[in-house]
């Protein structure tokens, strides 16, 4: 599992999370900022995401009693999905068994 794969599903899995509106204007990429860029996106959906995302590129969901974190913001900075891609490797391949 690489940056590049888990942040092309990242991307995959937010057009669901688009505003209407904004769907097919604005393409999701490894450089936007889910919190800034996309309307109608908001952070009680992290979870949730956070979540589909496991079960898409680790196999299966979350272990039972895994705490989902906020890996869309570090230090008050709201971060690409590049970057949040980065920060689910680190927080959840590793729960899983997966190495990266």
């Amino acid at each position: 599992m690489s940056v590049d794969e888990v942040s092309e599903k990242l991307g995959e899995l937010l057009k669901d999370y688009q505003d209407e509106s904004e769907q097919g204007k604005k393409p999701i990429g490894d450089d936007t900022r889910p919190l800034d860029d996309m309307k109608g996106f908001e952070s009680d959906f992290i979870p949730e995401v956070v979540r589909k995302l496991a079960r898409e590129v680790l196999g299966g969901p979350l272990p039972k009693g895994t705490r989902v974190k906020n890996i869309f913001v570090d230090k008050g900075k709201k971060l690409t999905v590049k970057e949040i891609a980065k920060k689910f490797i680190v927080n959840y391949a590793p729960a899983k068994g997966v190495k990266v």
